[in-house]
């Protein structure tokens, strides 16, 4: 489990995170829902340990003490003048006592074999995605942080990314993504967290969140937006 406790984030005189507070328990599925600027980047990398608090606290309490954290970002981190298989193969080297069968299932999952020899510069923008993830979880975690993982990906190499990751949160691996499109949440996860101005506003389930009123007069006029045009998809 991971507990944040009041976490706000400055640069300057800017509040990005204003005091957040909440739980992610173990076997979780949590999309991060909310406008452009409203903290959600942000948010996940402290989570993830790539950015530094300015105040508040996090405390991980994980069953074991060797669990595993992977972090997907929104732009692709990736060498284009390598094969996939190289690519693939070069980090998972950098990973210590690898599993090859869920490196293998993965790869299967998300119809990589096919593109091996192919260099990362020919991938489509979906197949680039793919990759992306692949390489973001190939030390098969036990929570994984997707900054817009999906963001610019065709439906098929999109539905292919959510299908693994369903899989793979029903068999344990905890998973916090950040999104703006309403049927991936729908289909993916099982807990919302609703960010607007640096504030953690709402907690829901989907099913919550698709009852509320679209004229909603509270929150940012961006966020009332929002509501409005997933009342009416």
């Amino acid at each position: 489990m991971i507990e944040l406790n009041g976490i706000s984030y400055r640069q300057r005189n800017n509040i990005i995170l204003n005091a957040v507070s909440s739980s992610i328990h173990n076997g979780d599925c949590i999309a991060i829902f909310g406008p452009n600027g409203a903290g959600k980047s942000t948010l996940i990398q402290i989570l993830a340990g790539l950015l530094k608090s300015s105040s508040g606290e996090i405390k991980y309490d994980f069953e074991r003490s060797n669990q595993v954290i992977g972090y997907v970002p929104q732009k692709n981190a990736l060498f284009e003048n390598l094969t996939v298989k190289d690519h693939l193969n070069f980090f998972s080297k950098m990973v210590k006592d690898s599993d090859p069968n869920f490196v293998d299932g993965m790869y299967d999952a998300l119809d990589l074999k096919s593109l091996f020899n192919q260099k990362v510069s020919k991938l489509s923008g979906g197949q680039m995605k793919k990759l992306n993830l692949a390489v973001g979880m190939i030390q098969k975690p036990d929570i994984v942080f997707l900054d817009e993982a999906f963001v610019g990906v065709d439906l098929a190499a999109k539905y292919d990314m959510l299908d693994w990751l369903k899989k793979m949160n029903t068999e344990g691996m905890t998973i916090v993504f950040i999104t703006h499109d309403w049927d991936t949440i729908k289909f993916l996860s099982r807990k919302m967290w609703v960010v607007d101005e640096g504030k953690l506003t709402a907690e829901l389930s989907p099913e919550q969140f698709k009852s509320m009123p679209t004229q909603i007069t509270e929150g940012s006029r961006a966020l009332q937006k929002m509501f409005k045009m997933q009342g009416s998809g």
